[in-house]
């Protein structure tokens, strides 16, 4: 039986792939440098990055679940060994007994730090010194647009 190559050779297939590909390596080049440099795995970083970009410098573990794309249960695995390494700790809402709170402790605050200073290297080598202005401003558009819609369809 002959498969349909009309699929197969589909542009939105191969956009598709481009763009998976292209996270894909970024992904591993900026987890590697992180590693690397400051001892701490990209979903370390990512923790401590929305953490610490967040107002008030925590989130909800809700807020932070969502945020991660993850599960509560993987988001709460993930927190636990970012807690254990010193870098957040949990704080307990005094208005509402189910709500838990993650914070940066002071060790977080500095690993924080020296990990953005090392990523903003990485993105200047890996993206910025690659695409011109022109295309960085149309890629940031696209990007924009495709993260705007975040409930999926079902």
């Amino acid at each position: 039986m002959q498969a349909d190559r009309t699929a197969r050779d589909d542009e939105r297939i191969r956009a598709f792939g481009l763009l998976h590909e292209a996270h894909r390596r970024l992904d591993r080049a900026f987890d590697c440098s992180l590693e690397q440099a400051c001892g701490i795995s990209g979903p370390f970083f990512e923790v401590l990055m929305r953490v610490g970009r967040s107002p008030g410098e925590r989130l909800t573990m809700t807020a932070l679940a969502h945020q991660l794309g993850l599960t509560s249960g993987g988001t709460t695995r993930l927190v636990d060994r970012v807690v254990a390494a010193g870098l957040v700790e949990r704080q307990s809402c005094p208005t509402d007994r189910r709500v838990q709170w993650v914070a940066l402790s002071a060790a977080g605050e500095q690993k924080l730090d020296e990990a953005l200073a090392v990523h903003v290297q990485d993105l200047q080598r890996e993206i910025f010194d690659r695409l011109d202005p022109g295309e960085i401003t149309m890629l940031e558009r696209a990007l924009d647009k495709l993260r705007a819609v975040d409930e999926l369809p079902g």
